[in-house]
């Protein structure tokens, strides 16, 4: 797919936390996350950077214990091996762009 609705994708979505994949640019995934309201727990990546855009909703994301509260068209560029979880009440559209290989 090369056009549509984030909003509308990820209301289709049936599981929360679990990325669909957009597509790819060079070495970069582009997912789409729909967030529910249990968070994520603690997480790091080695290999890459993570970038997390909040297309609609809000999150708060703990990176290496420093709380940032994420509101629709908020984006944070997560670190390599920064860790980082997503707290309880987090809800919403998530954009994320990673470089993880599948």
């Amino acid at each position: 797919m090369s056009t549509g609705s984030l909003t509308t994708l990820a209301g289709a979505l049936s599981d929360v936390w679990r990325s669909r994949l957009l597509g790819q640019v060079g070495q970069a995934n582009i997912k789409l996350i729909k967030m529910g309201g249990e968070g994520i727990p603690d997480e790091s990546h080695t290999g890459f950077e993570e970038l997390l855009v909040v297309i609609e909703g809000q999150m708060t994301l703990v990176v290496d214990d420093k709380t940032f509260s994420l509101e629709a068209g908020d984006y944070y560029l997560v670190p390599k091996e920064a860790v980082h979880r997503v707290l309880p009440g987090s809800h919403g559209t998530l954009l994320l762009i990673d470089a993880e290989l599948h």
